[in-house]
């Protein structure tokens, strides 16, 4: 038993060579398993309702072989619908991305429940499911597509985020205006000014991330972005296309946010539930948390493992001065305009960028480190080790930067929850304390976990979680930028959006990360390669 858990660890730490495989292959699969099972190509208008249409024609065709008494043909053909058109073309991908998650389970249910039906000779069942399985698909692929299927307007919340959806659809109809007379700065000038005067600064944006999804967020952000850039081609019927797709997605988060069915003029805003308001606060904080919970708890970790425990105090006070100063960046963008919009996009992008390469320079100095014949002696003899002041400092900066990044936001954040709670307010403490426990506890997992791995095993698997954030903060940090007009959008059309991950279906942010793993490859194979050199030279 002991010469096999030598030989497991020798695989990775005597060899660390495989540590550069591993972790390439960590990245790989976390991009590639998020990829739909085939077809990852552009979508023309109206393709997606064609998609939908086969699969029901499909269905069809199983319900008849179903009736004739062919059990066997019937779940063949709902298979086939299922897996080789629905998921295999990229509709259930698209539809979990860009609309809802719990729609895309929902067809998967009912697929489910179809088979099962056929199987019991249910014949009600068969209909039934069938039936709700093509509405529903004619309907989300009709709004994938940006059509209105029943060619009547949608209609919209008279709530508060209905109407500050009609005040960007009004501005949107103004900018295609502005842009067919002629004025494409003008144009571009009231895109912005919905995007950034209502979308982000009404805290739309926020609750559409706390309540609905952050890929839903990052899909209407993109659509803000082509609209410019199409502006910027001078692309007229691309340019109409798009604003005329983007309208009632925005129409459908506004409902969703309000509680309105399109049926009444009431919505549900001011009776919002508790559960509703505690998973709001609860979702942002652990959200906006996690990724600077990792960080501090990777690092505070580390120094403890390394027998440093006494110098863990200047990474709390790192990350102390990073919750004060994300306090006085939310009041300053709250209260000065010119800190808000692309400003502020701009502040957040360049934040998450130099906690890159910070993670990136403590990634790789745990990592050369857990494979330095020093932390052999220190096996032997902690007091062989040392921390310079320089290396110190670089672990508190890197705590700073992330909690940073993500403080001032989680407070802007709690804003619009705040007035949706409507009087409520202690619901959302309640739910601010759980997510904050909630990160407590992920901290003291770490804690724990670090203690009984053994040194060398902990510091390259402590290395490689600072290298994965690494390369989300580089999707989102990009992202932020594109969403401040400071780097070009190009997005890749059939991938999904993993916004926990930062992963965005875009050739800037992908082109960043694939450098920046690059870069982490090439740096710890450099060292390794170095210090080979040197203990061949001794």
């Amino acid at each position: 038993m002991i010469s096999s858990s030598r030989s497991r660890q020798s695989f990775l730490l005597d060899r660390p060579h495989n540590a550069v495989v591993a972790f390439i292959s960590l990245a790989l699969a976390l991009i590639f398993l998020s990829l739909p099972a085939t077809a990852a190509h552009a979508k023309d208008d109206g393709e997606w309702a064609t998609i939908a249409t086969q699969v029901s024609t499909q269905l069809d065709q199983a319900v008849e072989k179903f009736e004739a008494g062919d059990i066997d043909e019937a779940k063949a053909l709902v298979k086939k619908a299922r897996y080789e058109t629905f998921a295999g073309k990229g509709l259930e991908e698209q539809i979990a991305s860009q609309l809802s998650g719990a729609d895309a389970n929902k067809a998967n249910m009912d697929f489910g429940l179809l088979t099962k039906a056929i199987s019991d000779g249910d014949s009600e069942g068969v209909t039934t499911y069938a039936d709700k399985l093509k509405n529903q698909l004619a309907k989300d692929s009709a709004e994938l597509d940006g059509a209105q299927g029943s060619g009547e307007p949608q209609a919209i919340s008279p709530g508060k985020w209905g109407q500050t959806a009609s005040a960007m659809i009004e501005l949107l109809d103004q900018a295609l205006e502005t842009y067919n007379a002629g004025d494409a700065e003008g144009g571009k000038d009231l895109v912005n000014e919905a995007y950034y005067g209502h979308y982000e600064t009404s805290g739309f944006e926020k609750m559409t991330m706390a309540r609905i999804s952050g890929g839903r967020v990052a899909g209407i952000e993109l659509e803000f972005a082509l609209i410019k850039r199409a502006m910027n081609e001078g692309k007229d019927s691309e340019v109409a296309t798009r604003i005329t797709e983007l309208k009632p997605h925005l129409i459908e988060d506004a409902n969703s946010l309000d509680g309105f069915d399109g049926t009444t003029g009431e919505t549900s805003e001011a009776g919002t539930s508790a559960a509703t308001i505690f998973l709001a606060a609860f979702t942002v904080i652990l959200r906006e948390g996690i990724e600077a919970m990792l960080v501090v708890a990777a690092v505070i970790a580390y120094l403890v493992k390394a027998g440093h425990k006494d110098k863990t105090k200047v990474v709390w006070a790192g990350a102390i001065a990073a919750l004060v100063v994300s306090a006085i960046l939310a009041v300053a963008i709250s209260q000065l305009t010119g800190l808000a919009g692309k400003s502020q996009e701009l502040i957040e992008g360049i934040t998450a960028l130099v906690a890159v390469a910070m993670l990136i320079y403590v990634s790789n100095w745990m990592l050369g480190k857990s494979d330095a014949a020093a932390w052999d002696r220190f096996i032997k003899d902690k007091t062989d080790t040392s921390l310079s002041h320089g290396s110190l400092l670089s672990l508190a900066f890197v705590a700073f930067l992330a909690v940073v990044r993500e403080g001032a936001e989680t407070i802007l954040f709690f804003q619009p929850i705040l007035a949706m709670a409507d009087g409520k307010n202690h619901i959302v403490w309640i739910g601010l304390l759980a997510g904050v426990v909630a990160l407590v506890v992920v901290y003291a997992l770490i804690r724990i976990l670090s203690i009984r791995i053994p040194l060398r095993p902990f510091f390259l698997a402590t290395s490689l979680l600072l290298a994965l954030l690494a390369l989300t903060f580089t999707g989102s940090g990009i992202r932020e930028l594109q969403e401040a007009d400071a780097v070009s959008v190009t997005p890749i059309p059939g991938l999904p959006t993993i916004d926990l991950l930062g992963f965005y279906p875009r050739v800037e942010n992908l082109t960043a990360q694939a450098v920046v793993l690059i870069v982490m490859v090439g740096l710890f194979v450099y060292g390794y390669w170095r210090k080979n050199r040197v203990e061949a030279v001794r």
